[in-house]
């Protein structure tokens, strides 16, 4: 319920700011920009306190900071000041997530000095040493046996 209030919310405001703000459209390109950024600067916020990018594409981000840093590139090239501010800080959120995706899941090194990779749907489990434990547990289990037949071949003498 809490998602269908929020979606109706924005497409209010949506609407009202397009119909208020459409006589004056360099204060309705300004409020778009800022609205936008902010939405980008939101994601960085919940990737650095959460520390997961697993879902996010390294392709589209990279796309992302090419496109803004062009519009940032436009930007200065009219001297239109809210194209360059709200694309130039785009671009370096787009940036900053991508530093943190290659950060997040880049190869750990173990203790001795192997690499180890995360890879989807694989558990990696430690190498047995050795079957001490379970030859132990075996031996267990054969002289309980033992006893028990011993204690059956009594009780039939």
């Amino acid at each position: 319920m809490k998602n269908i209030i929020v979606v109706a919310l924005t497409i209010i405001l949506a609407l009202l700011s397009i119909a208020l703000l459409t006589p004056w459209p360099v204060w309705l390109g300004t409020l778009a920009a800022w609205v936008t950024t902010g939405s980008f600067c939101l994601q960085v916020l919940h990737i650095v306190k959460n520390k997961e990018t697993k879902a996010l594409s390294l392709g589209m981000w990279a796309a992302l900071f090419f496109g803004v840093a062009c519009w940032t590139g436009y930007g200065f090239r009219v001297h239109d000041i809210p194209v360059m501010m709200a694309n130039g800080i785009t671009a370096l959120l787009a940036i900053t997530v991508i530093g943190l995706k290659l950060w997040h899941e880049r190869p750990r090194l173990l203790k001795r000095g192997r690499r180890i990779r995360r890879m989807p749907g694989v558990v990696l489990r430690p190498r047995i040493r050795s079957l001490r434990p379970l030859q132990r547990t075996r031996d267990a289990r054969a002289t309980k046996k033992s006893k028990k037949t011993q204690a059956r071949a009594e009780l039939t003498e």
